[in-house]
């Protein structure tokens, strides 16, 4: 498939996706979005000898919807990211749908699937499973995300951590 027809499906699906879903949202005010910075170390020891150890890692994700919370305080959010990670010359862009389950005020996980951009080759199938901690820190919600996320070649597959913020 042609990179400018993954791009174009790719933002019109967030859109839509987007603009629809708030309407059918429970608690606007745990909508919003989040930004995770951190460090993205590769798997494959080739493209560790090509670029660097450690990459940097970076997503801004949108929460569109959020579920009504069970007895047992679990609940779960979808929403849609665009990341980047990378070092030097080496890179890829990943543009995930994701949904979050929270297993209780601290923890929660996150699944994203999608399409990723590499800098070398075409876009492939995109992925993305983390583990998150929250930290209440002052009025800024604050957690740390541990994960692994990569793309369907294989070449750029990795373990990531980082830092995330909501606003």
């Amino acid at each position: 498939m042609h990179k400018g027809l993954l791009w174009i499906a790719t933002a019109a699906l967030t859109g839509s996706l987007a603009w629809i879903a708030p309407a059918s949202a429970q608690d606007s005010a745990l909508q919003g979005f989040t930004i995770d910075v951190g460090i993205f170390y590769p798997s494959d020891e080739d493209v560790r000898n090509a670029s660097e150890d450690i990459w940097f890692s970076v997503n801004l994700g949108y929460t569109f919807q959020t579920s009504e919370p069970t007895e047992a305080g679990y609940y779960y959010d979808l929403g849609a990211s665009v990341g980047y990670k990378g070092a030097g010359d080496s890179y890829y862009i990943p543009v995930h749908l994701t949904f979050t389950g929270y297993l209780n005020e601290q923890f929660f996980y996150r699944l994203g699937a999608g399409v990723g951009f590499p800098k070398n080759g075409d876009a492939a199938f995109s992925y993305a499973i983390e583990l998150g901690y929250n930290i209440n820190a002052g009025t800024t919600p604050l957690a740390l995300t541990v994960g692994y996320a990569g793309i369907q070649r294989d070449d750029v597959n990795g373990f990531t951590v980082g830092l995330q913020f909501k606003f």
